[in-house]
């Protein structure tokens, strides 16, 4: 499936902090009664298949064909300027009247993983008739991870591309926001 992620870790924590127990009442109301709540989130890439660029070698009307796989399309150390083998890659021509498939597996190679702490701090201050006052500061992707997003999967027709395995996109980088409820 293009969703198989086989390896999926996710961790929830709330954690209230309640250590100070000093003499200074004042001290121990300022310390005391925060909640730090991360998600933990890491995942492996997900699967893509190459294709085979805007042609229509197997003649079905959807520019969606697999491309012929030449070589290992494996490299040892992916980065973001080459993710894997390009040269393991050839774009199927148009024969007319021929219907030609490549031979590439579909989701034959995985896109990069997926690392994320999100982040929550908050605290209740009770107020006089039965009123509660809360703060809460947010923060997704806390640690500001480069999470980058899938390569360029379609071989050129022609005989270099700027995208053919390059990766060109990273999702979100750090957002933060400010709160607060007053219930009554």
């Amino acid at each position: 499936a293009d969703t198989d992620q086989r390896h999926v870790f996710s961790l929830n924590l709330n954690w209230d902090l309640d250590y100070y127990t000093g003499d200074n009442p004042v001290l121990r109301g300022i310390l005391n009664g925060w909640t730090l709540s991360p998600i933990v989130k890491v995942r492996s890439g997900l699967p893509f298949t190459v294709t085979n660029g805007s042609v229509d070698a197997n003649l079905d009307g959807n520019t969606n064909d697999r491309a012929q796989q030449i070589g290992d399309p494996h490299i040892d150390k992916p980065t973001a300027q080459q993710w894997f083998n390009t040269a393991a890659f050839v774009q199927n021509k148009i024969v007319t009247g021929v219907a030609t498939n490549g031979n590439t597996p579909r989701n034959l190679l995985d896109g990069p993983g997926f690392r994320v702490v999100d982040l929550a701090l908050s605290r209740s201050f009770r107020l006089p008739r039965n009123m509660k006052l809360t703060f809460r500061a947010e923060a997704t992707n806390a640690l500001n991870v480069v999470n980058l997003g899938q390569p360029g999967n379609s071989v050129p027709s022609g005989a270099t591309s700027t995208t053919f395995g390059v990766i060109r996109t990273a999702r979100a980088m750090r957002q933060m926001q400010l709160g607060a409820r007053l219930t009554f």
